[in-house]
């Protein structure tokens, strides 16, 4: 019969789990460390426009409005919305009063947000400038046309211009495949 210490067991044991802890830590802190190196940016040129846009919408429909003519203006501060509503009643309000219609919900501007960020003032409500106005926002082809063109182009090369990073977003967006830690 072999007779073994038990101090010698317990000893070995505690190295034994020392160094499994020392080796997950090192596994665990690289996989940490890696995570960072892993992730994808994507670079993107940014427009803020520099100009501001006077909009001319009218309802055709009860709450439903159409851009009639927009025109392009010295600063930002100088945009205004002129509506024409279906009684007659003309309302104009600046830019400012334009983005707080949601938060102050005055009924009548509410119902045409949604036009003015398929238009160009919607570039000055934070709408990308790398989307196009939308053909459906504008009461007639040559209202569309001339913002689309003309006004679109005058707006753009005016904008100040600058290249933002950002982390790519989704699923797959890391190069690594593992499912844990980053």
């Amino acid at each position: 019969m072999v007779k073994i210490k038990s101090t010698s067991i317990v000893k070995s044991a505690k190295k034994i789990k020392k160094a499994g802890l020392v080796f997950g830590t090192a596994l665990l802190m690289t996989g940490f460390i890696s995570c960072g190196d892993n992730v994808e940016y994507t670079t993107e040129e940014v427009m803020t426009p520099n100009n501001g846009i006077i909009t001319e919408v009218k309802e055709t429909q009860k709450d439903l409005f159409k851009i009639t003519n927009e025109e392009i203006v010295a600063t930002k501060d100088d945009s205004r919305i002129i509506a024409e509503y279906m009684d007659g009643e003309r309302d104009t309000f600046t830019l400012q009063e334009a983005q707080l219609v949601d938060a102050e919900n005055p009924g009548r501007r509410r119902s045409m947000n949604g036009v003015l960020m398929g238009g160009m003032m919607g570039y000055m409500m934070g709408k990308s400038m790398s989307q196009p106005v939308s053909r459906a926002a504008y009461a007639n082809d040559k209202a569309y046309s001339k913002s689309s063109t003309t006004n679109s182009s005058k707006l753009k090369s005016t904008a100040t211009k600058r290249t933002v990073k950002t982390p790519k977003k989704g699923f797959g967006s890391s190069k690594s495949s593992r499912s844990y830690g980053g």
